[in-house]
């Protein structure tokens, strides 16, 4: 019954993706059991002609209007817990309400064009990335409370509601940017975090499904039994580490949220052990190189990490962004360095 019940679902989606097109050029995408509503691009700007051209390239579908507060809180694993997501101002919840601003439109289409696929191949785009991504207007999260806590209020402030960027859902994403960024404030800086965000979590999905690995030589000459040799609460020894392939880890958020910093402290650092290949996979001794990377000019890298005296982490640099531009299609390095002139 379960069976037939799922099957009756895909095909009735599969039926409201035909009808919800509008012309010949509006298209469902393969394996999305969320169609398209409406016409797509969802304007007749340039900017929909980018976003038109990018769809047909990457085959990524930027949407900017007619989100829901269902499209945002879709769970496939369980639902009704876990925050609220919403958009706009405080009191919209409306249809249309959450639309992105057309004055912001450019922005938006501008750092997927000029921030993210300069950077990547076709290919990479369309076996990592969500097939939809919704650009929302002032994204954030509200608790989702329940029973006598809904009535006392308890637990219902969150200190940083605003989210740079929303994962979870199997086919989409969502992203979006605080206006005074838009507005040019450290927009260069925040553009970068934003980047880096955005790419780390698609690596570490992919990571996880086993479609990116490292290569084999990326960890031979590592010491992950040299714990005690790392001395971290000893601050005459805090680079002792740098000498034995280990680099600093960087946070996931990259200074976003209520953490400002982007590098964690080297005092009390975790273990090697947790970097090893195979027991933290989203965090091991591969994805901190990935970070650095991806953060870190190649000038930058060389300036914090002195290849005359950290020979063994300039080598094991060179083999992860090698390794990610011949066999995956990611250009690191352009990651790092941003739109160049």
């Amino acid at each position: 019954m379960k069976k037939f019940l799922y099957s009756a679902a895909i095909l009735i989606m599969g039926l409201t993706a035909i009808t919800a097109c509008s012309s010949e050029d509006d298209i469902t995408p393969s394996g999305n059991y969320s169609p398209l509503r409406g016409p797509f691009p969802q304007g007749d700007s340039e900017y929909d002609d980018i976003i038109l051209d990018i769809s047909k390239e990457y085959g990524v579908y930027l949407l900017y209007k007619d989100v829901t507060e269902q499209d945002l809180n879709r769970d496939w694993v369980s639902t009704g817990t876990g925050d609220l997501y919403v958009a706009g101002a405080e009191e919209e919840r409306h249809d249309g309400a959450w639309n992105l601003p057309l004055e912001q439109l450019p922005f938006y289409v501008n750092y997927f064009n000029e921030h993210i696929f300069p950077n990547i191949t076709k290919e990479f785009a369309k076996s990592t990335f969500p097939v939809k991504i919704y650009m929302i207007n002032n994204l954030r999260r509200e608790p989702r409370i329940f029973g006598d806590d809904a009535e006392s209020n308890v637990g219902s402030t969150i200190t940083d509601p605003f989210v740079s960027i929303k994962l979870g859902n199997f086919d989409n994403w969502a992203i979006s940017f605080k206006d005074e960024v838009i507005n040019g404030a450290n927009a260069e800086y925040q553009l970068k975090q934003q980047r880096c965000i955005f790419m780390i979590e698609l690596l570490k999905n992919s990571i996880e499904k086993g479609e990116i690995d490292s290569p084999d030589e990326f960890w031979e000459g590592f010491d992950f039994s040299a714990d005690k040799k790392m001395n971290h609460d000893n601050p005459s020894k805090s680079n002792y580490k740098y000498k034995l392939g280990f680099l600093d880890m960087i946070n996931d958020n990259f200074g976003t949220g209520p953490q400002k910093q982007v590098w964690v402290s080297q005092s009390g650092e975790t273990s090697c052990y947790y970097w090893e290949k195979g027991k933290y996979p989203h965090y091991d001794l591969f994805t901190t190189y990935l970070k650095n990377a991806m953060w870190l000019t190649p000038e930058e890298f060389a300036a914090k990490y002195n290849p005359a005296r950290y020979p063994m982490i300039h080598e094991k640099y060179n083999i992860i962004v090698n390794h990610m531009k011949e066999v995956y299609g990611l250009d690191i390095v352009g990651m790092a360095r941003g739109p160049q002139e």
